[in-house]
């Protein structure tokens, strides 16, 4: 089986987990984008009272196309249940998010949920952060030179300024993105910490202890971790 398939296989687990009257906080990406027809069934065919807060205008255009109802997260109150895609998943359920540039906007949503569910397919899974993946930066248009060189003195690695059409991609929040590329391990924690203390960060794309379940799509089925 593809990616496409392995992700496939996560959809019903990962629907069967809401539930009527729920708040959602619905992630970014091609497995989320994979996931929002299956949440407007059950606002649409089954009669589901659900609320939407979305991660990212393009999830929130895709589900005000699908009829589901969505508020911003500045008039959310609570969110039961938060379901996003992860870039990598640690053994300790931790991930590096942010390959949909939305991290700054899923980690504020994340945070407030009750329970976050992540779906991946079985490539997601490492064995340390930074393994695979390129860890996601936000960061201010203003100083994105200066931050980066404070990360080039700080690590052994590459950081590069991500692109969409030949220009700097710009995020839903008007900043930039910086990716690095680590080239041995690192502590997530003392990194994260090092890398938000520096001005003009907005967010990192490590997302700390925040995962409550996976469901991973494997090719011998669907595999639940739990923190």
């Amino acid at each position: 089986m593809d990616t496409k398939q392995l992700k496939l296989m996560t959809l019903e687990e990962a629907v069967s987990r809401i539930e009527d009257g729920m708040v959602l906080g619905i992630g970014t990406g091609s497995t989320i984008e994979l996931l929002v027809p299956g949440i407007g069934k059950l606002v649409n065919d089954k009669g589901y009272k659900l609320t939407g807060v979305c991660t990212s205008k393009r999830t929130e255009s895709q589900a005000t196309a699908l009829n589901i109802p969505v508020i911003h997260v500045n008039d959310a109150t609570h969110i039961d249940l938060a379901i996003d895609g992860a870039d990598e998943i640690d053994p300790q359920l931790n991930l590096i998010k942010g390959g949909g540039a939305a991290l700054f906007r899923e980690k504020v949503i994340d945070e407030m949920a009750e329970q976050f569910v992540v779906l991946a397919d079985e490539t997601k899974i490492v064995d340390y952060l930074g393994q695979t993946f390129k860890l996601p930066v936000e960061v201010d248009c203003f100083n994105w030179r200066l931050v980066m060189r404070h990360i080039e003195g700080y690590i052994k690695g590459e950081v590069s300024l991500r692109m969409a059409d030949e220009q700097p991609l710009i995020t839903d929040n008007g900043n930039y993105i910086l990716d690095v590329h680590l080239t041995e391990k690192v502590d997530p924690y003392e990194f994260h910490e090092f890398l938000i203390h520096l001005t003009g960060v907005l967010e990192t794309g490590y997302f700390l202890d925040l995962a409550t379940e996976a469901i991973v799509g494997t090719q011998l089925g669907v595999k639940i971790l739990q923190r």
